[in-house]
């Protein structure tokens, strides 16, 4: 009859998510699964990551597993059923208002490469861009972003026009029919993101770089602490001995920039991004990878 009890207490709202899937002694979580194929290269990385932190926590924290619910809503609406504990775990760049609602493990996930942005750009367009050695010149030109995206403000702060979209997958027929110029894309998931939604009419142009502080976090429903505790602990221990490193360069979706000299000599364009909250550890060098010597890690 626990059973019975347990699922009473839960529909009441007085036991943690999780705890049905207890009978069986694993805890189930829940994390957001989007079905858009712009991001299932990058998505599958998250996933596989989030796996290992688990499998590496089992013996301190008990066994767990990832119940991968479908989700096709923005952001905003995303955190928002975090923070009621609709979902246990979200992936996303930080920013002030999310850390003020929802608890983030400040581990960056991608060791901060989301913050360091190369260009899809239409391939007959690569001579205009060649030529663009200041960021006043990308000025005049408009970036194609995503609605709710944190990054909207860095650009905007930095002088940047942007057109805004509901969805990345949006974004693209943008670039084809001029509506925006160029599309800044982590330097970790464009070469995926591109041979899925990409044609013979764009390119990865990572000549130059946009490149500023904006962390990955893992984020957690303030209705699991334990499992906050769980992911802080198997994130930090992969990012101080260097398995976070070597995950990034083995998994399918990201060793494809390693090695990251394919960088050096890109021209580099440092943006502030005015809503960094102050905790975040950009002197823990153990966090962070440097592309290139021109691309170390800019401050806020």
């Amino acid at each position: 009859m626990r059973w019975l009890v347990v699922l009473l207490l839960s529909l009441l709202g007085l036991v943690p998510p999780g705890a049905l899937a207890a009978e069986d002694g694993v805890r189930t979580y829940r994390v957001e699964h989007n079905a858009s194929p712009a991001g299932h290269n990058v998505r599958s990385f998250y996933l596989d990551l989030i796996e290992q932190v688990l499998a590496d926590t089992k013996a301190a924290f008990g066994p767990a597993r990832l119940n991968k619910v479908p989700e096709d809503v923005p952001q905003a609406r995303l955190l928002a059923q975090l923070a009621h504990n609709e979902l246990d775990l979200l992936w996303t760049t930080t920013s002030r208002l999310r850390e003020g609602i929802v608890t983030p493990i400040r581990v960056p996930l991608d060791m901060g490469l989301t913050g360091q942005r190369a260009l899809v750009i239409r391939a007959d367009r690569k001579a205009e861009f060649d030529k663009i050695t200041k960021l006043e010149q990308l000025a005049h030109l408009r970036a194609c972003q995503g609605a709710y995206w944190p990054d909207t403000p860095v650009l905007r702060a930095a002088g940047l026009r942007v057109m805004e979209f509901d969805w990345i997958d949006m974004a693209y027929p943008g670039l084809h029919d001029g509506r925006c110029d160029y599309l800044p894309r982590a330097i970790n998931e464009i070469d995926g993101e591109v041979a899925t939604m990409g044609d013979k009419g764009v390119i990865v142009y990572d000549k130059l770089l946009l490149v500023y502080p904006l962390p990955m976090y893992l984020f957690v429903a303030p209705g699991q602490p334990e499992l906050a505790r769980r992911m802080e602990t198997g994130l930090t221990s992969m990012a101080k001995d260097g398995r976070l490193r070597r995950f990034m360069e083995k998994h399918p979706s990201t060793a494809s920039i390693f090695p990251l000299s394919r960088f050096q000599g890109a021209r580099v364009f440092n943006l502030t991004n005015p809503d960094l909250p102050a905790a975040t550890p950009l002197d823990d060098k153990d966090l962070w990878l440097e592309v290139t010597p021109d691309t170390t890690r800019p401050k806020s």
